[in-house]
């Protein structure tokens, strides 16, 4: 039986305009080359406000890198804007294989466009298998 962890990267809260909150630090020495992805979600109430995700890497813990061009999947993604009401958009964003390279990896959610409101929220929860795991 495959062993798939999951941890949360951003617990669900708002975030002033323009302000990235940046996900907990995954490791990926326990995590199987290809497997970590990310589920982002967003419940987005004001006109206007949208999120974005991204994925970072790190070799120190202390520079962070945005990742570029995934060869497998997107390595960010916009929501749908609120229109007064909530609107929720979730999607899963994977890390290449590469990651495994780094020492380090996360999420970064931002929300922008008009001044930000309580209801408007980001989550994020990280999703691998663990090394060694994979094949058995």
């Amino acid at each position: 039986m495959l062993n798939r962890p999951t941890v949360l990267a951003l617990a669900l809260a708002q975030s002033a305009n323009g302000t990235a909150r940046e996900g907990a630090a995954l490791n990926t020495e326990p995590t199987s080359a290809g497997t970590i992805s990310v589920f982002c979600s967003a419940a987005i109430t004001t006109a206007s406000v949208l999120a974005t995700f991204k994925l970072q890497v790190s070799d120190d813990g202390t520079n962070w890198y945005d990742l570029a061009g995934g060869t497998s999947s997107n390595v960010s993604f916009a929501t749908a804007a609120g229109t007064g009401t909530e609107v929720v958009t979730s999607k899963v964003l994977t890390f290449d294989v590469a990651v495994i390279s780094w020492v380090q990896c996360r999420v970064v959610a931002t929300l922008s466009g008009a001044t930000t409101a309580a209801a408007d929220k980001t989550t994020a929860t990280y999703h691998y298998v663990s090394r060694g795991k994979l094949l058995q």
